[in-house]
């Protein structure tokens, strides 16, 4: 049987129902102070997700879709109780967002970049962002005194050196250094070649994905870079 369409209007209603108090959980704290403070960051994870929804230009998606999108609300809700950071819940959010747009509203995908990215730090974030945006545009950098220019993956690293190092995230080249080792954590970047003294890191087909999701520009206007 063929299913039917439902308007986009559902995922708000589904926001609006969730119950992001988690008022068992709550309850079990025993502490007033807490759980004003928890009501609080439930009722502004909320808030968050309701906000980008509305800019959502998708009019209507399939009922199974809807399923898929109660089951991705659950996990974004677990993410706020487990005190994500409200930058690491946008992104997230962005992601509910950019799947209901495209029609490809799939669970087991928000759930995989929620377990990333509930963990990321923001000069994290800041680099992911930079690095993907930098493979976009594939600027070659001149080399000093001649007419050659480096190779892309060459060029990108010295763009991402001369872009983050020396901003309030980078101070120093080893700050760079350290948030690459780091984010071998994730599924996000990869050493594609050497050169330049070190590996130079590329984005994997999961930060592709993310970025098809995310806009990561809008990110940046909220963080001091």
């Amino acid at each position: 049987m063929e299913l039917k369409n439902v308007g986009i209007g559902i995922t708000s209603d589904i926001l609006t129902a969730a119950d992001f108090g988690a008022t068992n959980f709550i309850l079990n704290v025993g502490n007033s102070l807490l759980t004003k403070i928890f009501k609080q960051r439930a009722e502004k994870a909320r808030e968050i997700a309701l906000n980008e929804m509305k800019r959502c230009e998708r009019s209507e998606f399939d009922i199974e879709s809807a399923d898929q999108f109660v089951a991705i609300v659950y996990r974004y809700q677990r993410a706020a109780l487990e005190r994500t950071a409200l930058l690491n819940l946008k992104i997230l959010a962005k992601i509910m967002k950019g799947q209901v747009t495209e029609g490809s509203v799939f669970a087991s995908e928000f759930n995989e970049f929620s377990d990333i990215i509930t963990s990321l730090k923001i000069k994290e974030i800041v680099y992911l962002g930079t690095l993907i945006r930098l493979h976009k545009e594939k600027t070659l950098v001149p080399k000093e005194s001649t007419n050659e220019y480096y190779e892309t993956d060459q060029s990108i690293a010295i763009s991402m050196y001369k872009t983050l190092v020396g901003t309030i995230h980078f101070p120093n080249k080893r700050d760079l250094i350290s948030c690459e080792t780091s984010l071998q954590r994730t599924a996000f970047i990869y050493p594609s070649t050497h050169g330049l003294g070190g590996p130079i890191f590329s984005p994997t087909s999961d930060l592709e994905r993310l970025a098809e999701l995310v806009e990561f520009e809008e990110l940046f206007g909220e963080i001091n870079i």
